[in-house]
């Protein structure tokens, strides 16, 4: 409304397109509730934000713009402005033909460009084509992200793959991963109404995840060592919690300070130079 923020306030390229803050700074310094999500790799999701309140990426990316703590615009005036530029008019009809500029037109436009945004380079992919060797570190890292935690057959992995295997690093579900309560967010419950769904959250996918600090929806964890740590000890008790959590003893997987490590090293591996180097 001021001319103060733009997508890019919030989504930094250096930052894997999130900003680098708890909490993002909107119009007039407002503090956005929760913390800026990355952006990557999106055509294959199809429930957006944390709580998963928007079903498309196009009317995802409408929602900051009349947000009062974000842009505190309406689409009515942003069409006004665009048709009123000098540069606007002329792309829009160059990208959609009859050069009409709407709030359909605009979510289309930034949902295409959005979906440019792939990532699928990192030391970790370039090791699994044979082009690069991973560090026995990375090494013993991936080897715990994808091993049960199951004690009655001697395995004593992280569990990480049930919520975040497969090429895209996130099954894109909504899990209670634990974190004891700071405030009132009950994530995806507010959109559901269901009880059963109170405390849970998107899971984001993991590339890219050294560039993307600080963590969580409400980026209370800085550094990846301090998410790994949750992991092992910090872990609370909920009706709620993930059942992959849940079966695990009193605060988490009880790792060793090695492992961690370990877990730590091969997440870092996953970072794409293309964003890196942004």
């Amino acid at each position: 409304a001021n001319e103060t923020i733009s997508c890019s306030s919030c989504h930094k390229p250096a930052s894997g397109f999130s900003d680098g803050q708890k909490r993002s700074t909107g119009i007039n310094r407002s503090l956005t509730r929760r913390h800026s999500m990355p952006l990557f790799n999106l055509a294959w999701k199809d429930r957006f934000f944390w709580d998963g309140r928007s079903p498309s990426l196009r009317a995802q990316a409408l929602e900051p713009i009349e947000n009062p703590l974000e842009m505190g615009e309406t689409l009515d005036n942003v069409v006004a402005k665009l048709k009123a530029s000098y540069d606007y008019p002329a792309a829009f009809k160059t990208a959609f033909g009859s050069g009409s500029i709407s709030a359909e037109t605009i979510g289309l436009a930034l949902e295409a460009y959005q979906l440019t945004l792939t990532s699928y380079n990192s030391k970790f992919d370039q090791a699994m084509q044979g082009k690069a060797e991973l560090s026995e570190a990375e090494k013993r890292g991936f080897e715990l992200f994808m091993m049960e935690f199951e004690p009655r057959s001697g395995r004593y992995g992280a569990d990480c793959f049930h919520c975040h295997g497969g090429a895209l690093f996130s099954n894109h579900q909504f899990h209670n991963n634990g974190l004891p309560i700071t405030d009132d967010d009950l994530g995806l419950a507010e959109v559901s109404e269901r009880t059963s769904d109170q405390r849970k959250f998107s899971t984001p996918s993991l590339r890219n995840i050294a560039l993307t600090a600080p963590y969580m929806h409400d980026g209370r964890f800085a550094t990846l060592a301090e998410v790994v740590a949750h992991y092992s000890s910090g872990v609370e008790a909920s009706d709620t919690l993930d059942p992959n959590l849940a079966k695990h003893p009193k605060g988490g997987l009880q790792l060793s300070v090695d492992d961690q490590a370990a877990l730590v090293a091969f997440l870092r591996s996953l970072t794409d130079p293309n964003y890196r180097d942004l």
